[in-house]
C-alpha cells in the first residue's frame, strides 16, 4: 500500500504550496456525498482558509450547518486547513465519469456479407486491397450484440 500523499509527491511535480489544495480536492471527492459534490466544491486554499463555493444560498446555508464536521474531517487529511469559508460562487462541473468502452464488435464472416456488398467487393481487382476492404466491411457490418437478420 502506498499513501496518496506519497503518490502525489511523485506524480505531481508542481509547486509545493499547490499540494495541500490537491489533497483537499481528493479529500472532498472521497468524503462528501455525490449530492453535495454536485452542489459545492472547494475552490481555493489561502493562508489556511479553504474556500468552498456552492451553487446557491440554500446550499451555502446547508453546508454552514455542517461546517465544524467538515473542518474536522479535512484537517485530518490536510492539517494546513484552519478555517472554512462557504459562499455562493462559480465552479466547474465535476469531470464526467469515464465512458464505458464500446462493446466488442462481432465481425461478420465474409460469407455473411450482404450480396450487394459481396458483388462490389468482387469488382476490386487488387487482391490485397480486396482482402483489406472485405475485413473492414466485416467489422463495420458486425455488431456488439446478436445481429438482426439482414434483408437484401
Amino acid at each position: 500500500m502506498v499513501r496518496i500523499a506519497d503518490l502525489l509527491d511523485r506524480t505531481y511535480p508542481g509547486r509545493a504550496e499547490d499540494k495541500p489544495l490537491l489533497r483537499t480536492f481528493s479529500w472532498w471527492d472521497r468524503t462528501v456525498s455525490p449530492r453535495i459534490a454536485q452542489a459545492a466544491r472547494p475552490i481555493k486554499l489561502s493562508y489556511g482558509t479553504l474556500i468552498v463555493h456552492t451553487k446557491s444560498a440554500a446550499w451555502a446555508q446547508e453546508l454552514t450547518f455542517h461546517e465544524q464536521d467538515l473542518l474536522a474531517s479535512v484537517q485530518k487529511a490536510v492539517p494546513k486547513v484552519k478555517r472554512l469559508r462557504i459562499r455562493v460562487g462559480p465552479f466547474a462541473d465535476p469531470p464526467a465519469p469515464p465512458e464505458k468502452p464500446p462493446p466488442a464488435v462481432v465481425p461478420l464472416n465474409a460469407a455473411e456479407l450482404p450480396p450487394r456488398v459481396a458483388r462490389e467487393l468482387a469488382r476490386i481487382g487488387d487482391d490485397a486491397l480486396r482482402d483489406a476492404v472485405t475485413k473492414a466491411a466485416c467489422m463495420s457490418l458486425g455488431s456488439p450484440a446478436k445481429r438482426p437478420p439482414r434483408r437484401d
